[in-house]
């Protein structure tokens, strides 16, 4: 776990916050999206991948990006832009496996995040999603470190420790909260979505925005839990988030 923090975090995609930006706009062009996705091929297949992967299961399928936004609609496509931008972390060979291991729930959370935002009157919309989807971050590096460490194939998979923060200290000297909160930083996080993502186990200990925190520790204390193997299922769920998400950009630090 050293040796992953001590490499330091790449920063996101360029492209990302370009997407922010067509993906919030009243009207979606997909001719913009599509030329900012390529200038990064890399990124724009592992993005086309995992659109494929939501959409496994169903009628539909994804073979170009414009196929995929129009497939999965621009909130649920800007979602899985997110999730493959925080997923740049660690071996480029594993990347897609972690996206994989992490969109289902992170999905879900953002659902219920926005939902929860929505009846507790928690302004801007969007904001609850954004840090529903992306509260579990810090479990990135801790996956890493279980297969640098070969505790994958010891029988000790995430299964057993996941979102028990006291086996994750056990384990690793550290917990997914601890590590999140070191990538919002890093990647300049707002302090409120960094509050979300240090403190979602426990959002007393929140000191900017106890309120988001605790939007995202009652998702996660009331969630669906389907598996993610539930692709269908979690594909239809995920068309009932909300129509925009609150853009990456103004959730980042001045």
């Amino acid at each position: 776990m050293a040796s992953i923090v001590s490499r330091g975090l790449d920063p996101l995609p360029p492209c990302v916050f370009d997407l922010d930006v067509l993906l919030n706009a009243p009207v979606v062009d997909l001719t913009k999206v599509t030329r900012a996705l390529s200038s990064n091929l890399r990124f724009s297949r592992r993005v086309l991948r995992l659109s494929g992967e939501i959409l496994a299961g169903s009628n539909e399928s994804a073979h170009t990006v414009e196929d995929a936004l129009i497939q999965l609609g621009p909130c649920l496509f800007h979602a899985v832009v997110l999730l493959c931008a925080v997923t740049e972390v660690g071996e480029h060979k594993t990347r897609d496996e972690n996206a994989e291991a992490i969109w289902l729930h992170s999905i879900e959370m953002a659902i219920l995040a926005e939902q929860i935002a929505e009846q507790s009157g928690y302004p801007p919309r969007g904001a609850a999603c954004v840090a529903g989807l992306l509260h579990d971050i810090g479990y990135l590096p801790l996956l890493e470190a279980a297969r640098e460490q070969g505790y994958l194939g010891r029988g000790l998979g995430p299964a057993e420790w996941r979102d028990d923060v006291a086996l994750e200290r056990e384990i690793f000297g550290v917990d997914h909260c601890q590590i999140g909160a070191w990538m919002a930083k890093s990647w300049k996080f707002s302090p409120s979505l960094i509050d979300a993502i240090s403190h979602h186990h426990d959002p007393s200990k929140a000191a900017e925005d106890s309120h988001l925190a605790e939007i995202v520790f009652a998702a996660e204390h009331y969630g669906l839990g389907f598996s993610r193997q539930e692709t269908a299922e979690g594909s239809r769920i995920a068309r009932s988030a909300p129509a925009d998400l609150e853009p990456l950009g103004k959730l980042a630090e001045a």
